[in-house]
């Protein structure tokens, strides 16, 4: 069980490694907002947490969105494979500790009462069962007897299909429609069943050549950028790899996989997206000029725009003088 856990954090990663263009309508999409692609700037921010005993508490992803009136939003995204009831509990600290990570920035000690702001959070279970709700919750009893209820929204990707995450631009989540195949998968296969998991296999490799053909449509749409489809082409593969060695065992899928993948992302698609990548880049350093320079008429110091926009100082520097 472990090795399908690491497999599917590996292409999660990949794919959350996506384009600001993309994971700010991915953040629109799991939690509901409307932020414009032109208007914010998303960074992924850290996620490792030092605990008292020196041991590291690890979450999976957290984001800031800084929007055009310098207002920041903190986002934080559990992946699941398996429903867990410790799940609600580590949400708790993983909020806590970024909550306080935040609160050593502002250093504004001058207030009676300290203000920690947990990040909007959400947890995604990926394999379907009956007994996760659409919230996790924890009760917290104080000594004064005083209680607080603290919630968690879930959402449950089984109920979505690959038409319902295009249709709310939560692109990055399709390739793992195959994700879906592997619980069937591993039922064939415990049972030996040679005409489902060939069955199943037939499915796979259909389902990889449809998500691929979306990806290409997205590209083409300049919904997302040639690194991105690269990517979730390279995720579809992964997770067709993982299937294949874990349940099917067919000796061809990989190769022909590949070679689709291959078709469809050719040598011109890359140069296309590397250009279109180094024509974003040029505009992002004109906004960020715009904005050090905005701030500065402000009167912010050296230090605190270095903070805000986080660049240097001396790319501060560079960019006033």
């Amino acid at each position: 069980m472990e090795k399908e856990k690491v497999k599917l954090d590996e292409v999660l990663k990949l794919l959350f490694s996506t384009s600001n263009k993309v994971l700010v309508k991915l953040l629109n999409g799991i939690f509901n907002e409307n932020f414009s692609v032109d208007e914010v700037e998303l960074t992924v921010s850290n996620n490792e947490f030092v605990e008292d005993d020196l041991g590291i508490l690890r979450g999976d992803m957290f984001f800031d969105i800084l929007n055009k009136d310098y207002n920041k939003a903190s986002y934080h995204i559990e992946f699941q494979t398996k429903n867990d009831n410790t799940m609600i509990v580590r949400m708790f600290e993983y909020g806590f500790k970024k909550g306080k990570e935040q609160l050593k920035s502002f250093k504004n000690y001058t207030e009676d009462i300290r203000t920690i702001y947990f990040p909007k959070q959400k947890v995604i279970f990926f394999e379907e069962n009956k007994n996760i709700k659409n919230q996790l919750k924890l009760k917290i009893i104080f000594p004064d007897e005083k209680e607080i209820i603290y919630t968690v929204d879930v959402m449950k990707y089984w109920e979505y299909s690959d038409e319902q995450l295009r249709e709310k631009k939560m692109y990055p989540l399709i390739p793992l429609q195959l994700f879906k195949l592997r619980k069937e998968l591993e039922k064939a296969h415990n049972k030996k069943d040679l005409n489902r998991i060939k069955e199943l296999s037939n499915n796979a490799k259909e389902l990889a050549g449809k998500l691929a053909k979306q990806s290409a449509i997205l590209f083409e749409a300049d919904e997302i950028l040639g690194e991105d489809f690269h990517k979730m082409l390279l995720a579809i593969q992964n997770l067709i790899e993982y299937l294949n060695r874990n349940y099917m065992n067919d000796e061809n899928i990989e190769n022909e996989v590949t070679k689709m993948t291959k078709t469809l992302y050719d040598p011109e698609v890359e140069k296309r997206g590397i250009e279109k990548g180094r024509g974003e880049g040029i505009e992002e350093g004109i906004n960020l000029t715009k904005k050090v320079f905005k701030l500065a008429s402000q009167g912010e110091t050296i230090g605190n725009i270095s903070k805000i926009c986080k660049i240097s100082e001396e790319k501060v520097k560079e960019i006033l003088d």
